[in-house]
């Protein structure tokens, strides 16, 4: 079995969007359904999403039914701490990849400029 795909906010709606590279849209395809996984923030930035169609609103809504969403733990809390402290990260950005971090995912996202910053994140771009 490969690695488990956490993915971030931005991944998830470009990927909704269809605006992701041929590559990189079937890579989200495998991590979605495979087993879509979702830090809090995720879900919580997803859920506020002004979307404009109520049944993009639905999908986006089954979707994270579907998902299994990771919410705050203390080590996702203190792996934050220290990815803020080392690394100039927003704090929502800093708890995704510390939820990737304690969990051993793989994370995926079009986040280059802040998650390749930490060097000790499996990262993977979908750029």
């Amino acid at each position: 079995m490969g690695p488990t795909y956490l993915t971030d906010t931005a991944a998830y709606s470009k990927y909704i969007q269809g605006l992701l590279r041929l590559e990189s849209m079937t890579l989200m395809s495998l991590a979605v359904e495979t087993q879509s996984v979702m830090s809090v923030i995720t879900r919580m930035e997803l859920l506020s999403w002004r979307t404009g169609s109520k049944l993009l609103d639905e999908d986006i809504k089954q979707f994270i039914s579907q998902s299994v969403v990771h919410d705050l733990t203390e080590p996702i809390i203190l792996q934050t701490i220290r990815i803020r402290r080392q690394h100039r990260v927003k704090l929502p950005d800093a708890i995704i990849a510390a939820t990737a971090m304690v969990n051993n995912f793989t994370l995926l996202s079009t986040n280059d400029r802040d998650f390749e910053t930490i060097p000790s994140l499996n990262y993977q771009s979908l750029n």
